[in-house]
């Protein structure tokens, strides 16, 4: 696949994340926790918190998507890894008793690193 088009879509996605947490942090919450009200006034703020690293990696991926292949491949190499430790937190999130999440809640990160590594794995260039 090609490696442009890779960088565009997980970049794109990474931007409106960073929107969508911080347009609807508030309700998000109540439909993700079982906490009470500081515990998700502290979750709300961490949405907010955590929307400009969105934003930050998406425009990078963004910005780079016209790279060689081989700079390329390293920036997808750096979302595989970046993605190990994220699936341990999402497993233990989704057994956590203080969240309502499942393997449903993080279909769309499955999909782009299955993306990631797919493009990792036989990219093209421009």
């Amino acid at each position: 696949m090609k490696t442009k088009l890779t960088l565009t879509i997980i970049g794109t996605i990474q931007v409106l994340q960073a929107i969508l947490y911080s347009a609807f942090a508030s309700s998000s919450i109540d439909m993700m926790f079982n906490v009470g009200e500081e515990a998700a006034t502290l979750a709300v703020l961490f949405q907010y918190a955590i929307a400009p690293a969105f934003l930050m990696i998406g425009l990078m991926l963004l910005f780079m998507r016209d790279i060689a292949v081989e700079y390329a491949k390293k920036l997808l190499l750096a979302v595989i890894i970046a993605y190990i430790p994220l699936f341990l937190t999402f497993y233990m999130m989704a057994n956590s008793p203080l969240t309502q999440m499942g393997i449903s809640d993080f279909a769309i990160d499955i999909l782009m690193f299955g993306l990631v590594v797919f493009t990792y794995l036989k990219p093209k260039g421009a």
